[in-house]
């Protein structure tokens, strides 16, 4: 009711939803509070010549449409949205699975190298992903004399 919501917005709450509700509306709410509080009230988020379009869930590289699959996607909107920030394989697999059926963490090094290989062949080698080694990955914006190449 109405006197709830007004309560709810008078104590700080940002956003109100009533149930039933559908978990992926939860989720993109989630989603739009993390980028506004990220600076990412936008929807394209660019790193370097890497471009994330949060509404229409598209990537390109250099004007170029790299076609990723959903957990792809999932991956490099993660690292977009905590760019510059280590995240770990148990990170992913919340953000990809919310807990429910979650495989092994070794599927994570499997989509971590099918997005570098993707974004390695639209964008000439470049590697947009480190690797912190005993913690997770991290995407960084990319310094023209320290680029990192993948050997083809």
């Amino acid at each position: 009711d109405t006197e709830s919501k007004l309560k709810g917005f008078g104590f700080g709450a940002d956003d109100y939803m009533t149930k039933p509700f559908h978990r992926q509306e939860l989720i993109a709410r989630i989603h739009a509070i993390v980028r506004r509080s990220k600076g990412h009230a936008q929807s394209v988020i660019q790193t370097g010549d890497l471009v994330v379009n949060l509404d229409t869930k598209t990537v390109e590289v250099g004007g170029q449409r790299v076609h990723l699959t959903g957990k792809e996607y999932q991956m490099l909107e993660l690292l977009s949205l905590r760019k510059g920030t280590t995240l770990t394989k148990e990170m992913f697999l919340n953000h990809l699975y919310g807990g429910m059926d979650e495989p092994e963490l070794k599927i994570i090094d499997v989509f971590i190298c099918k997005l570098r290989k993707k974004l390695a062949n639209a964008s000439d080698g470049r590697n947009f992903i480190e690797t912190v080694w005993g913690r997770g990955y991290v995407l960084r914006e990319p310094h023209e004399e320290e680029m990192i190449r993948i050997p083809a």
